[in-house]
């Protein structure tokens, strides 16, 4: 973003109006702390209005659930310096810890209601009788700086973010697009790094899309059709990555098979590629349906007349099947608008919670553990030199442990941080040595604070220098002592800046002793959880206990880990973890084994095919590979696959039934054998074959 386009210059103007706003009514109405008024303008400030005032609500809450606690916590405790430091410290990562389950907006009430606390808490343990006083002065003035700037962002010029929303998810949609017509049209395995960077960035579109419907449902009515209409596509959007991979990978097959297509299926993959390139109808769509299913019935019936070996008809099959899903979501999203049309105002979808969610519980445990080490640590750090202008150091680490702990490497954006607190310590020196002394009235004391202010705001609006930006507003109103009687002291301001300094490197060194992670590291977690989580749902269909619901759970909370997995390996490539596996493999087979086995548990028992210890070698492998991912499936899980296909190839030529179940578990051994033709039965297992006929028979 260009450093003076339209949006960042009319953003540093309000948030610069709204900061002076906030500094003259504090002043007016005789608030204890202007300089928290000002700092709060800055930090609920967005570039667009819906999201400064979600940002705003959400300060307000952590704000007020801060001073609670600090309020009932702080006369029991502070006549004792450990036990109280012991208190909040343990609150910050209380609240790290709950803030950590939430990946939206929300998390940042709990967040903020951690180092609130110590914010309101530390500085005030010399005077302790003042402890109401600044937790009111703390809630009043967080309540006038985001009043303040909500209303000038919402009411002056106010930048709309739907068509923001409306876009990512268009985007989201047009790669999936993009990336299809690319594998049908196109070699497989050709344009790699434009195939991953695509997977990768519709792996973000789904916490893109839930961050901006978090921010514009406070956008008022004008945004609640729109709210509904994303809420909907979003369900049918996510199975775009996994129906693609899958498309991709038969399609790998059959060109490593030198598999030609008949005729009649080429034409209809014509056709399909046309419709994907001009057909945005909801007629066109049904008949793109009719012709992917009528080409399979054709499919179907060369195998049975013999022109078509198994594998070749499984693998067209297999083909066809993931084309019409992906028909079948494009038809949805295209007209999810005339299914919600007729809703009036309802915006629970886009609200609630979606409740299959992966949650690195020992990364979170981790994150909490950093911010309580620093926070307690900067405390004992005080407490042992005695210093009595030290509370900035245990404020310090609260903040900056508890504000980038959602990150997988939260170092290099504390660095970024520290470079900011430096450049606000060296602002503030110049201002308190040169120019404040110099302004004996309000209008002259902004006419100082205007240049500051407006690059401040324009630094924040662009996201290169965000980070920085923010870090300095944040800084500045408090080291120059912003309040009634300004009276610059530099002494005063060097030890607020060497204690600041001294909690920020206690906690930046602590993050990266304990927290420092890299994103494969996270990556190589989720894909650990997913296996469990595939190996849980194996056994469950193993006995029975398996259902649509058990079924549509597994793929919500498989899908998530996948979308938590891609980016991650997208940044952080690892030898034994390819992006374009991770995961996606583990989907398949779990919904393969639920259609193979849960679905038509009757018909296979009544051909007596029993599938209880190929489900036992699939999970001896699940297993394997939790310990090590780069074990590879073993020769008796094969072999077991290999004589079940050949039974269910056998008894499907007598009962086109079993087609069905035959196909899904030719699914399962192309995922954990893709190399492999289609099975030649060897001795043992054409005796097992024989002996089955006789069973039958009997």
């Amino acid at each position: 973003m260009q450093w003076f386009s339209k949006n960042v210059v009319f953003f540093a103007v309000k948030t610069s109006l709204a900061a002076f706003i906030a500094l003259y009514l504090a002043l007016e109405l005789n608030l204890d702390r202007p300089a928290w008024a000002l700092t709060t303008v800055f930090v609920a400030s967005q570039l667009y209005s819906a999201s400064t005032i979600s940002k705003s609500l959400f300060r307000l809450l952590g704000t007020l659930l801060g001073g609670v606690f600090i309020f009932f916590i702080f006369p029991v405790t502070v006549a004792h310096p450990l036990l109280f430091s012991l208190c909040i410290s343990l609150w910050v990562s209380l609240c790290l810890y709950l803030s950590l389950h939430d990946r939206t907006p929300k998390s940042y009430v709990f967040m903020l209601a951690g180092y609130s606390a110590a914010i309101m808490g530390f500085p005030e343990v010399n005077t302790p009788a003042g402890i109401t006083s600044t937790v009111l002065s703390r809630i009043e003035e967080i309540t006038l700086g985001i009043v303040c700037s909500s209303l000038v962002h919402g009411l002056l010029f106010p930048v709309s973010m739907r068509s923001l929303l409306e876009q990512s998810v268009s985007q989201w949609y047009l790669n999936g697009r993009k990336l299809c017509a690319a594998l049908l049209s196109g070699t497989p395995g050709d344009n790699a790094p434009e195939r991953d960077d695509i997977l990768t960035r519709m792996a973000t579109n789904p916490q893109q899309v839930e961050i901006l419907i978090t921010h514009c449902v406070y956008e008022g009515d004008a945004a609640r059709r729109l709210i509904r209409l994303v809420s909907v596509q979003y369900q049918h959007l996510s199975y775009l990555i996994p129906t693609l991979t899958a498309i991709e990978m038969r399609l790998q097959r059959l060109a490593a098979r030198q598999i030609a297509f008949p005729d009649y299926v080429a034409r209809s993959f014509g056709q399909f590629l046309h419709w994907l390139q001009d057909g945005e109808a909801v007629g066109d769509v049904i008949g793109i349906q009719l012709e992917l299913s009528h080409c399979q019935d054709r499919v179907n019936a060369a195998w049975r007349s013999g022109e078509l070996p198994i594998e070749h008809c499984l693998l067209l099959t297999g083909l066809l099947e993931r084309l019409t899903d992906f028909v079948r979501i494009a038809g949805a999203y295209q007209s999810v608008g005339g299914l919600v049309s007729d809703l009036a105002g309802d915006t629970t979808l886009a609200r609630g919670t979606r409740t299959h969610r992966f949650f690195d519980k020992g990364l979170i445990r981790l994150s909490a553990l950093t911010a309580f080490c620093a926070t307690f640590g900067a405390c004992l750090l005080w407490m042992a030199t005695g210093w009595r202008d030290g509370a900035p150091a245990p404020v310090m680490a609260a903040i900056l442990s508890s504000f980038f702990a959602s990150l997988d490497t939260p170092l290099t954006s504390m660095k970024l941080f520290v470079r900011g607190v430096i450049v606000a310590i060296a602002i503030s020196i110049v201002y308190v040595a040169l120019l404040l002394p110099q302004a004996t009235s309000f209008e002259a004391l902004l006419i100082c604070l205007a240049p500051g202010l407006m690059l401040l705001g324009m630094m924040i609006a662009r996201p290169s220098t965000n980070m920085i930006g923010l870090s300095v507003a944040i800084q500045i109103p408090g080291f120059i002592g912003l309040g009634h009687h300004l009276k610059p002291d530099l002494v005063l301001l060097v030890n607020n800046a060497i204690a600041s300094l001294a909690g920020v490197l206690f906690a930046v060194i602590l993050t990266a002793i304990m927290r420092n992670k890299r994103p494969s590291w996270t990556a190589r977690r989720a894909v650990r959880h997913g296996l469990r989580e595939l190996l849980r749902f194996v056994k469950e269909i193993e006995r029975n206990g398996s259902s649509l619901r058990g079924r549509q759970r597994f793929i919500s909370l498989m899908l998530d880990k996948v979308n938590v997995v891609l980016p991650r390996l997208h940044l952080d490539p690892q030898s034994d973890m390819h992006p374009a596996g991770m995961l996606l493999t583990e989907v398949w087979l779990g919904v393969n084994s639920f259609d193979y086995y849960a679905r038509h548990q009757a018909l296979l028992r009544r051909y007596q095919l029993e599938s209880g210890q190929m489900f036992h070698e699939l999970s001896l492998f699940l297993r394997r590979r939790l310990k090590s991912l780069n074990t590879q499936p073993h020769a008796d899980l094969q072999e077991e696959l290999d004589l079940l296909l050949l039974l269910l190839e056998q008894q499907a030529q007598r009962d086109e039934k079993l087609l069905t179940p035959l196909f899904h578990l030719f699914s399962i051994r192309l995922y954990l054998f893709p190399q492999h033709a289609w099975p030649q039965a060897t001795p043992r297992q054409a005796e097992r074959l024989q002996q089955h006929r006789y069973r039958l028979n009997a």
